[in-house]
């Protein structure tokens, strides 16, 4: 090959490497300070499963996880063990969802809560 055809060869690959690293969907924010979480918003949150992930905190706040709901099932089988990576977004003043996996856990705000209620080894 001639050096130009190489030049032109990395030339293109250069491009098509810039091109390509704009693709795929953006990341979701990550876990925010109390007073900056939005309602609606999906934030990146890492949640620990490995006692069954029945508190959270987020935000600097503390959740219980909600009973099952029999229509929407609240079940974290299937999530990696100790944590799944997924998206935490705040519902309302005092509810928020986990989703990973295609599954959802809905957790209720535990106000004025400092710990866990239960400590899980």
């Amino acid at each position: 090959m001639t050096r130009r055809l190489v030049m032109q060869w990395l030339c293109a690959a250069a491009l098509l490497a810039v091109g390509l690293s704009g693709c795929g969907a953006p990341s979701p924010p990550s876990e925010p300070a109390p007073d900056q979480v939005e309602i609606g918003v999906a934030y990146e949150y890492r949640m620990y499963t490995h006692c069954g992930a029945e508190e959270a905190r987020f935000a600097g706040e503390y959740w219980e996880a909600l009973r099952a709901d029999p229509q929407q099932g609240n079940s974290s089988s299937g999530w990696d063990d100790p944590y799944q990576l997924g998206t935490m977004t705040r519902e309302s003043e005092s509810t928020a969802a986990f989703e990973a996996e295609g599954q959802v856990k809905r957790y209720q705000l535990r106000p004025g809560a400092t710990s866990f209620l239960q400590t899980c080894a």
